[in-house]
């Protein structure tokens, strides 16, 4: 395996804001959970590895929100010749990384905010991320992987969009209307934000993906244990009768195959063409 003490590291230039330092505890914490449950996560990320180019206009490449690298030899095998860098804002994620042998002098890892990277302008071939950049704003972090992108560099990203997580959401707004749910961006507002960057032959695709659970606990469970649970602007215990309250309401939702859990996930290509 390798060390985490024989790579060298790159630290955040700029300090996240309040909000972001709670999504990379939460993920923090989720370290070595993350990859016993992060199923659909990596059954996303392992398409996207499918949309790799064959070769790059530079060799560099950033996984971008890359949690504990679980692509990295899949993504060294389609570009041998890359020079990778592994970036998350949890350096837990990156120790967890480095502790199952994913990274490597070709494959470094970089704590640093996906909206505010320290790279030099036009200074990657590639941008991949998978179920990472949800906590950003579209427009923001779109600008910034434009910036870093070289002509002819690729974007190629996954991440849920507004209405996943539906089945938790509408049980939660039965019971009171604290935030329990994460308001994520919309189809729209990403295909915005690529145009209004410059990604104008952005191609995304939109794709409704619904997991099953045999209990509202293993639920919460699995979001806890992927870092998924942090909620902007939630704040307090939540009782326990309006956390009983909300699970009967989830129950009326109850299939043959079990309690469903939506995702509305979009996947988005784009080259930089200036």
């Amino acid at each position: 395996m390798t060390s985490i003490a024989n790579i060298s590291w790159s630290a955040e230039m700029v300090s996240p804001s309040p909000d972001k330092h709670a999504v990379s505890d939460h993920f923090s914490r989720a370290a070595r959970s993350y990859d016993e449950h992060a199923l659909l996560q990596l059954a996303v990320g392992r398409s996207l590895v499918q949309r790799l180019p064959q070769t790059l206009p530079v060799s560099a490449a950033l996984d971008l929100g890359c949690a504990t690298a679980p692509f990295a030899r899949a993504q060294q095998q389609a570009l041998p010749n890359a020079q990778w860098q592994a970036v998350d804002l949890s350096r837990a994620m990156l120790s967890e990384a480095a502790e199952r042998g994913r990274l490597n002098q070709d494959y470094r890892p970089l704590c640093a905010d996906a909206e505010q990277l320290p790279l030099a302008d036009g200074s990657q071939g590639l941008v991949f991320s998978c179920f990472a950049l949800q906590w950003c704003d579209p427009r923001t972090v779109l600008k910034e992987i434009a910036r870093v992108l070289s002509p002819g560099g690729r974007l190629l990203l996954a991440l849920p969009l507004a209405g996943s997580l539906k089945e938790l959401q509408q049980s939660w707004q039965a019971v009171n209307r604290r935030p329990h749910v994460n308001a994520l961006p919309s189809f729209t507002e990403w295909q915005d934000a690529a145009l209004q960057v410059g990604f104008v032959d952005a191609e995304l695709q939109q794709q409704v993906m619904v997991e099953y659970y045999d209990s509202v606990k293993a639920i919460a469970r699995r979001l806890k244990a992927t870092g998924a649970d942090h909620v902007s602007g939630a704040s307090g215990l939540t009782g326990k009768n309006a956390w009983q309250a909300m699970v009967e309401e989830y129950e009326k939702k109850r299939t043959e195959q079990g309690l469903p859990l939506t995702w509305n996930v979009l996947f988005l290509e784009a080259e930089k063409t200036q």
